[in-house]
């Protein structure tokens, strides 16, 4: 199994492949597209918070390609906003597709079915992104009758239907999200955008101040209704973990253990990098999944982020069923 690490700024480079880093994906930001489209066109998902989670312009991004190529390890680029229009892509093939091909790289992150066909037809690998919503087969089929190869399946799926689509297409290298932000939405499902004005959707709903209103007017009804609050806005997914899934991911046979937080602290994510290296060996050397939890290393913060499941991406491993109701 390979680490994906997002890398947003080439002095963390080098860190994070000495921490055990396999795999970095990264975006750009281009004043020129803005120029050309508009403020609120996206290139990546991440766009609206501009330079602070996309740091290079297209050039200094190919370079950090370049760079993470010359470590040995895999680059990706990430073209995953909402959608785009026939122009945007046509603007794509002329301005970036050429440069991005010439880098060599392992695979563009694609959130639109036409993108895709358009860097497959100019020779560029191409991702699946949380996005493209490959919740089933039946999904998954459509991606890879378009010729990708690799899938990044949505976090809130469990095992068991991540498990049917690896069975169903096991030439396809599949990626998981593994450790650091949650959402309390479905990516693929989430037409907010991620403005540096007004931060993300999700993050809004979490933080903004609201008050509650509700028929029920019980003691028991109201507390009930309070603790639901709290719990999702303040606990669930705040910061998620799959480190108990990784003995079941090595026997479905997951590439890539993703690490997400493109705007977070670099110590942070080599912290995470080397927790998951060292239960990746665990994981290898194991004979079953009772060895392996009998013997992984915890985060750091495990109890308080482990025991109650809310910030787990598969609690499954833990409970018999989600706590989440």
């Amino acid at each position: 199994m390979k680490i994906l690490v997002p890398l947003n700024s080439e002095e963390c480079l080098e860190e994070y492949v000495e921490a055990g880093a396999d795999e970095l994906y990264m975006g750009f930001y281009d004043p020129k597209w803005f120029e050309t489209f508009g403020r609120y066109a996206d290139i990546n998902r991440m766009s609206g918070f501009k330079e602070k989670a996309n740091r290079y312009d297209f050039e200094g991004m190919l370079h950090m390609a370049e760079k993470t190529k010359s470590f040995g390890k895999n680059a990706f680029i990430t073209m995953n906003a909402n959608c785009y229009s026939e122009e945007q892509i046509h603007f794509m093939e002329e301005h970036y597709f050429p440069a991005i091909k010439e880098v060599n790289i392992d695979g563009l992150i694609c959130s639109d079915i036409h993108l895709m066909r358009a860097a497959t037809a100019a020779g560029i690998p191409t991702v699946a992104s949380t996005m493209c919503a490959i919740y089933n087969e039946d999904i998954a089929r459509y991606y890879y009758q378009a010729g990708t190869r690799r899938m990044i399946v949505p976090r809130d799926l469990s095992l068991d239907e991540i498990e049917s689509i690896c069975r169903a297409f096991p030439d396809v290298e599949y990626e998981v999200f593994f450790m650091r932000n949650g959402c309390i939405f479905a990516d693929c499902y989430c037409l907010g955008m991620h403005r540096k004005e007004c931060g993300a959707t999700c993050a809004f709903i979490r933080n903004h101040p609201k008050e509650i209103l509700s028929d029920k007017q019980g003691f028991e009804e109201m507390h009930d209704v309070n603790l639901n609050d709290h719990l999702y806005n303040e606990v669930f997914h705040r910061e998620t973990c799959g480190m108990c899934a990784l003995y079941r991911m090595k026997e479905m046979g997951i590439r890539s253990l993703k690490i997400v937080g493109r705007s977070d602290q670099h110590k942070a994510v080599c912290a995470d990098i080397r927790l998951t290296r060292k239960n990746i060996e665990i994981a290898e050397k194991a004979s079953s999944e009772k060895e392996y939890l009998d013997s992984m290393i915890f985060p750091s913060n495990a109890k308080r982020k482990c025991l109650s499941g809310l910030s787990c991406y598969y609690p499954e491993v833990r409970f018999s069923e989600s706590p989440i109701k």
